[in-house]
């Protein structure tokens, strides 16, 4: 679209739809409508033609209520599934987590895909987060320590009630490398910079970081960053549909990912499972002793992909090409064929990112810490694309 006649405004798209405004912002969040950008314009603009053609379509009016919420509870551009690939703004996750960082798939979900990264935090941020995190108890597990950084980093900023698209993502920003900053450091210090991969490794596990184990961090980073509209994500969505400021959304996203039947969560009792194994040929006993208690198998299975998930087929490979300790990865690997073989089940993206912390040694928790750090990305896009929609 070259010229200003080609394109409407939302209200003028309402006019011409004969709706309301908010019944054109639910026909964009449904894709039912493409909103377009103009140069150097953050605002949401409608094809003339689109617009005149599907007005003429039978029925058109009807579709949804006038008062009808502006915000799709099951429509989203950010995230989609296409049969078992996983691509985030229409480009395969797998393949990103290959070629690309965190960072840059961020910017990706956040429709910012030629913006460099920023990776620096203030001076005095950073020692604001070390005083608030050295009054937490030394037992604390790192989602609480992220929680309270959250809630730090939306006192500290005069702009949080800013739900325009460039103060959304200036606090974005903000929000992974602070929380890798949060984190106590049992391994080696990197420098501030670096990719978060790379900072947050020393976070998790005093292990020596190599080439290898960085890429299956990272690659954790990006395959996590987002998978549709699951409950956490539906937490953020409605928390910003009622004019949240963006720290408060991912605040949402994080209780409800902290639960043991949701990605970081059952993570975090994978690891305690696998850490029961003593050897490979322990598992079955130990796993029949869980059974035999009630306990749940968490870690496998995945209803929306009607094969292995990609996510944890990738993250798995990885995980066995890094230098680890050999007998941990036969545990691993020990306890896959079992659920195979009995429950007819693959391991799903939280057996994996449970599998990563067993088999490094890193800190009780660390898997929630690297999926909320990672999903953090995908919440604020969703944020994003829900705040535009209002």
């Amino acid at each position: 679209m070259s010229t200003d006649t080609e394109v409407l405004s939302i209200a003028e798209a309402a006019d011409v739809l004969g709706v309301k405004q908010s019944t054109v912002y639910a026909y964009i969040s449904r894709g039912l409508l493409k909103r377009h950008r103009l140069p150097r314009d953050r605002r949401s603009w409608l094809s003339r033609s689109e617009v005149e053609g599907f007005g003429q379509r039978k029925g058109t009016r009807t579709l949804l209520h006038d008062d009808e919420p502006a915000v799709s509870a099951d429509t989203s551009q950010v995230a989609r599934l296409d049969g078992d690939a996983l691509l985030y703004r229409e480009r395969d996750a797998v393949e990103l987590a290959r070629t690309a960082s965190y960072e840059e798939v961020a910017e990706l979900l956040w429709e910012q895909p030629d913006v460099a990264p920023a990776r620096d935090l203030e001076p005095e941020l950073v020692t604001a987060i070390r005083r608030l995190q050295d009054t937490m108890p030394a037992s604390s597990l790192p989602l609480d320590r992220l929680k309270v950084t959250a809630t730090l980093l939306g006192a500290r900023d005069s702009f949080r009630y800013d739900l325009s698209v460039p103060s959304v993502l200036s606090a974005a920003r903000t929000m992974a490398p602070a929380f890798v900053e949060s984190l106590p450091q049992p391994g080696a210090v990197c420098e501030r910079g670096r990719p978060i991969a790379e900072r947050l490794w020393g976070r998790l596990t005093a292990e020596p970081a190599t080439p290898e184990r960085l890429a299956v961090l990272s690659a954790a980073l990006v395959l996590l960053a987002d998978h549709g509209l699951g409950p956490s994500t539906r937490a953020v969505r409605e928390a910003a549909a009622k004019a949240a400021d963006p720290y408060s959304a991912v605040l949402a996203g994080m209780s409800v990912a902290s639960g043991l039947l949701l990605g970081g969560g059952s993570s975090l009792a994978v690891q305690a499972w696998l850490g029961d194994i003593a050897s490979p040929a322990s598992v079955s006993r130990v796993l029949e002793q869980r059974l035999l208690r009630g306990d749940r198998l968490s870690g496998f299975g995945q209803p929306r992909y009607r094969s292995a998930d990609p996510r944890a087929t990738e993250l798995l490979r990885l995980l066995a090409e890094a230098p680890a300790d050999p007998e941990r990865l036969a545990i691993v690997e020990a306890a896959i064929d079992l659920v195979r073989r009995r429950r007819d089940l693959e391991p799903n993206v939280e057996f994996a990112l449970g599998a990563l912390c067993f088999v490094h040694g890193m800190a009780e928790g660390a898997g929630e810490a690297v999926f909320v750090i990672a999903r953090t990305a995908g919440w604020i896009a969703h944020s994003l694309e829900t705040y535009t929609v209002q």
